[in-house]
């Protein structure tokens, strides 16, 4: 059994609430590359639900000098406690990882043990924002279930079963997660997700995402999809879901709305294209610039995504650094 305290470099707190009852307690596991992002979703929580007391969790390897001001000042000008976890990372090298799930994403297994002492937790990925009310989702009763979650695609379901054997089970995203403390705790969870993740890693192509399923099967109270709904996966038209039924928008796709390139992308549409950057415009990150792609593929993609919406000049601009990227691989 690995003591996950041992990993643990340093805590800081951020206390800004004035009534600390009946708190609502949020987690992100992220890395460098999601500080703004997850600075937004605190916000969009924030806003969305003025009536409710947060008190919001960061597990990070490393966090900045500037990010730390910010995320303080984020906590005091919205009067909510925030905690950050700087964690060492040593342990979780053994484990794999992938350009698109980077070691962090083991981040939302260590939430139970080290906030044993709550009853209840809600993991939310640092790209999921909320636009409506939650009220529904926060009261959600997990009863004998060990986590709640939202099923994922029925492509990725089937693929993910298939692979994992897994029989009589609907496949999760793991994007939005909540947890019962106590019972992964009692269950040891952690030590069982890690043991099955070493025991054969090639396995897990979705990484925690794929262990969490394989291990907490029939274990699950499922979520409607307005609690993680996937940009980019689901219909915007008018036979789907409506806009004001959505409570938490998940951007799983690239780009990101922080990235250059969405405004142009297909992922972007007359309802979701300035709704990130309403929230983080509310945050110490605001008026930050957008991301430049850090893989050439994508660059390509940005150029032939600026090509169908008319700027041209634009477009063979960046297929030239499109080129060029490429030729230094």
């Amino acid at each position: 059994m690995y003591h996950i305290e041992k990993s643990i470099k340093n805590i800081i707190n951020y206390s800004f609430l004035p009534d600390t009852s009946n708190i609502i307690h949020i987690g992100y596991g992220i890395d460098s590359n999601y500080i703004r992002c997850c600075a937004t979703s605190i916000i969009s929580f924030c806003k969305n639900n003025p009536q409710e007391n947060f008190h919001f969790y960061i597990m990070i390897s490393n966090l900045d000098e500037i990010s730390k001001n910010k995320f303080h000042l984020l906590a005091k000008q919205n009067s909510i406690n925030i905690t950050i976890y700087e964690i060492d990372i040593s342990f979780f090298k053994q484990l794999p990882s992938r350009l698109a799930f980077p070691l962090p994403t083991y981040f939302r297994f260590i939430l139970p043990s080290i906030l044993k002492d709550l009853d209840k937790i809600f993991y939310i990925d640092a790209d999921v924002i909320c636009i409506n009310n939650a009220s529904e989702f926060f009261n959600t009763k997990l009863n004998t279930n060990i986590i709640a979650a939202v099923p994922d695609t029925i492509d990725t379901a089937t693929n993910r079963n298939n692979d994992l054997g897994l029989k009589n089970h609907i496949y999760f995203n793991a994007g939005v997660i909540i947890i019962n403390i106590k019972k992964w705790n009692l269950l040891n969870i952690f030590d069982k997700l890690i043991k099955e993740i070493l025991t054969d890693p090639k396995k897990f192509y979705m990484l925690d995402q794929d262990a969490l399923n394989l291990i907490l099967t029939q274990k699950i109270a499922y979520l409607p999809k307005k609690f993680n709904y996937f940009n980019g996966f689901y219909p915007w038209h008018k036979d789907s879901i409506t806009n004001k039924e959505i409570i938490l928008l998940h951007f799983t796709s690239s780009p990101k709305p922080w990235d250059l390139g969405w405004e142009v992308s297909s992922m972007s549409n007359d309802y979701n294209r300035d709704l990130y950057k309403t929230y983080e415009n509310q945050t110490p990150w605001k008026n930050a610039s957008p991301v430049y792609p850090k893989h050439y593929r994508r660059l390509r993609i940005y150029s032939q995504d600026l090509y169908h919406h008319g700027y041209y000049l634009s477009s063979i601009k960046y297929y030239i650094l499109y080129l060029l990227t490429k030729l230094k691989k």
